[in-house]
């Protein structure tokens, strides 16, 4: 007598949530060129047309990796600490996130923010700076001047590290020292023990300046109310 076979397991219904997880994973461990939404489809077990019916293009769901990037950088919520503490700490979760994933971090400085989602943790970012008493262009220039510190400090990051694709070591010690003298003598600086302490003495530079304008702003007003 046949033996019943067992009930199929149910398949798991696609997701947006799902999408992007699976797209990013993909991204991680094989590379950004990896990502197709043919190769998508398969590895969620659904026919490629399947994901239409939740992302119009691969653009849109390159937007939901980014948003799940986005998710990892931390900022402390309003009133737990003072804002340039807040935004400081915003400045390191930023470039911690791109050793996590050095395949799709590229993603961050080359792709426009154009979700609500990516949106809101901008809105929170912003407001920081209008609590240290920053109008709209300053909080945009200091927004910009954080954003290319803590991404060009993670592409150096991921790039110290060899970790982007294809990488080849270097090796210094076969380098010509009467060619390249101060190469030599800069490189032992810029070694990954020493990147932590690259990365805070530019934010030093920053902050310090955004410490003396949100003072200057302070005393101004100050004396405006006499």
């Amino acid at each position: 007598m046949k033996k019943n076979s067992p009930p199929a397991k149910p398949r798991k219904p696609l997701s947006r949530e799902r999408i992007s997880k699976a797209a990013l994973e993909i991204i991680d461990e094989q590379g950004m060129d990896a990502l197709t939404m043919r190769r998508l489809g398969k590895v969620l077990n659904v026919e490629a047309m399947a994901l239409y019916h939740h992302f119009a293009n691969k653009g849109e769901v390159l937007d939901a990796v980014l948003d799940r990037l986005v998710d990892e950088v931390e900022l402390p919520p309003r009133g737990s600490q003072p804002p340039l503490e807040r935004l400081r700490h915003f400045a390191r979760s930023h470039r911690q996130m791109a050793l996590r994933h050095p395949h799709a971090f590229i993603l961050v400085p080359t792709r426009r923010f154009n979700t609500e989602h990516s949106f809101d943790l901008y809105e929170q970012v912003l407001q920081a700076f209008s609590d240290l008493g920053f109008d709209a262009a300053l909080s945009a220039r200091y927004f910009r001047t954080i954003g290319y510190l803590a991404s060009g400090a993670g592409l150096a990051d991921i790039a110290s590290h060899a970790r982007q694709p294809d990488a080849t070591p270097v090796r210094l010690e076969t380098f010509d020292d009467t060619r390249y003298p101060l190469i030599k003598a800069v490189a032992p600086h810029l070694q990954k023990g020493n990147l932590d302490a690259v990365f805070e003495f530019g934010l030093d530079i920053i902050f310090n300046r955004m410490r003396d304008d949100a003072k200057a702003l302070q005393e101004k007003k100050g004396k405006e109310k006499r």
